[in-house]
């Protein structure tokens, strides 16, 4: 088990309940809810953040980050994106589970920017923050949707 694992599996834990705290109180039909301009649906957001899991998820199997993998778009339930987020939680634990402490020091490029010293472990932390910026961002969709902003996600993105 590499120290990642070891020492931030809590993280990625809270993270992951963090960005699940997003559901409660909400209605499917509270999906198709838009701030206005040209901001996505609820639905859009959670899916657009799906993506970027399932991008990081890969690119720990392959140490090639591509963004771009769609989740299906079509008309998902909040039970059907909880399941869908739930696998993908599983898939990076899992990706994460299988490199060693030297594949976690190993450079990690993923937009191809020759930035020295990002290695994978740095991606792991980019990946994490991506899920802060989502809570964030959804933290206003639910203001907006006049849904109370979960004590958890408050604690972390105000």
């Amino acid at each position: 088990m590499n120290r990642l694992i070891q020492q931030r599996a809590h993280m990625i834990d809270l993270s992951h309940t963090l960005r699940d705290e997003v559901f409660r109180g909400l209605s499917d039909a509270d999906l198709e809810f838009s701030p206005g301009g040209t901001a996505p649906t609820l639905r859009g957001l959670l899916l657009e953040q799906a993506d970027v899991q399932a991008a990081y998820a890969e690119s720990f199997r392959t140490l090639k980050l591509k963004f771009g993998e769609a989740t299906p778009a079509g008309h998902q339930s909040i039970q059907e994106l909880r399941e869908r987020f739930a696998g993908l939680d599983a898939e990076l634990i899992a990706a994460l589970e299988t490199l060693s402490d030297d594949d976690l020091r190993r450079p990690h490029d993923p937009r191809g920017l020759k930035a020295p010293g990002y290695t994978v472990e740095t991606s792991y932390y980019t990946y994490r923050e991506s899920v802060l910026i989502f809570a964030a961002r959804a933290s206003v969709y639910l203001r907006a949707l006049n849904r109370e902003v979960p004590t958890l996600m408050k604690s972390f993105v105000g």
